[in-house]
């Protein structure tokens, strides 16, 4: 990588790119919330963990379809405030939510396993 933070050989159309230090800066603040997503998507799932516990002790499926809705509108709200475009973020927390159920499913199976006698 150069000093600017573009890799070398780099192209466009076969146009080799040429270093530039606010593409770099740019880059550099972009990396930094990705890893900021990570942290929180991270975080996000041990609390899913959590609720696939809890869930299972108090025999509540993974999936509910009003909390389902009701995230779904909260985020798309929130979206709005903060000037992102609702359909992505729609789309973004449809995928998450779609992952976390299925993850607690999984979760809940082997705690289920867990505690059935043998």
């Amino acid at each position: 990588m150069s000093e600017t933070g573009d890799q070398g050989g780099a192209s466009m159309g076969g146009a080799a790119l040429q270093p530039n230090a606010e593409m770099a800066a740019l880059r550099l603040r972009i990396d930094a919330l990705d890893e900021a997503l990570v942290q929180i998507l991270a975080e996000r799932q041990r609390q899913i963990e959590q609720a696939a516990a809890i869930k299972t002790r108090i025999g509540w499926p993974a999936r509910i379809p009003p909390r389902v809705n009701e995230v779904l509108e909260r985020v798309a709200a929130e979206a709005g405030r903060k000037n992102l475009d609702a359909d992505l973020a729609r789309k973004l927390w449809t995928a998450i939510i779609e992952w976390s159920i299925a993850y607690e499913e999984r979760l809940m199976k082997n705690l289920g396993e867990e505690t059935e006698p043998r």
